[in-house]
């Protein structure tokens, strides 16, 4: 099966729209935070989060899970310990200042 052919497969876009539904709720709270935080529009909050995304190579939702806790004063639940560092270190150089997470 082609990756074209996997689109059409129901079982398979269930299963990426379950992943999808998964991970929009943390999603949703870091860019409200950014929003809140900074100002920003709903897109240019998710334009930061993608932008933290591709320059730490950490999945979005992942991203999204840090910036949550940090701004919640919790330990993320990431288990890799290197991604919570590079995504605090590029959210407080490119986004927020050197007080977020700390």
């Amino acid at each position: 099966m082609t990756a074209h052919e996997d689109i059409r497969d129901p079982s398979v876009e269930r299963d990426q729209l379950r992943r999808a539904m998964e991970t929009l709720p943390v999603i949703e709270q870091a860019k409200g935070m950014l929003m809140l935080l900074r100002g920003w529009s709903a897109e240019e909050a998710f334009a930061a989060l993608k932008s933290i995304s591709q320059h730490t190579n950490v999945k979005l939702h992942d991203v999204a899970t840090v910036i949550v806790a940090a701004g919640s004063h919790v330990e993320p639940s990431l288990p890799d310990r290197e991604a919570v560092r590079t995504v605090l270190d590029e959210t407080r150089r490119s986004v927020l200042g050197s007080a977020f997470g700390e």
